[in-house]
């Protein structure tokens, strides 16, 4: 009797090829927020405090509108961000890696990476170019095999 296996190849990787340089960080405190800040959010880091925040506003002047790099750790509750900074977290910082698009979060789907960074200074240049050309990391589009059995 024949019978038919299946792979299942569900647990896709976020760095597809080459190395990444992470950091332990500590992100800024918001009092207001109401979701969750999840794993693989691209950050922006303010160059004044010198903590990172998500990167979700394009209006400000500090380096927050400017990505720098990814949350590698777990989900953190909104609650836990609204109480106080989060101290020694790991982002991905640069290097030169391909990382997985489909993976890359952008926070509470307010930005992506064809968003204008920095409009304020007319940078003229996306969040994808912006994580490229200041942190070596390349998003790459990729496809899901198990969307394509036989």
């Amino acid at each position: 009797m024949a019978f038919q296996t299946r792979v299942d190849n569900n647990t896709e990787p976020l760095i597809l090829d080459g190395y990444s340089f992470i950091r332990e960080v500590d992100i800024a405190q918001v009092e207001q927020r109401a979701t969750d800040l999840l794993q693989y959010t691209v950050m922006a880091k303010n160059a004044t405090t010198r903590q990172w925040v998500p990167f979700n506003d394009l209006t400000q002047t500090n380096g927050e509108s400017v990505p720098r790099g990814i949350y590698m750790g777990d989900d953190i509750a909104a609650a836990d961000l609204a109480d106080g900074d989060i101290e020694d977290v790991p982002i991905m910082v640069g290097g030169c890696c391909t990382i997985n698009d489909a993976l890359v979060v952008f926070d509470d789907d307010t930005l992506d990476a064809n968003s204008i960074v920095n409009p304020a200074n007319i940078e003229a240049r996306t969040a994808r170019e912006a994580l490229m050309e200041s942190s070596g990391i390349y998003l790459e589009e990729t496809i899901n095999i198990t969307e394509h059995e036989n």
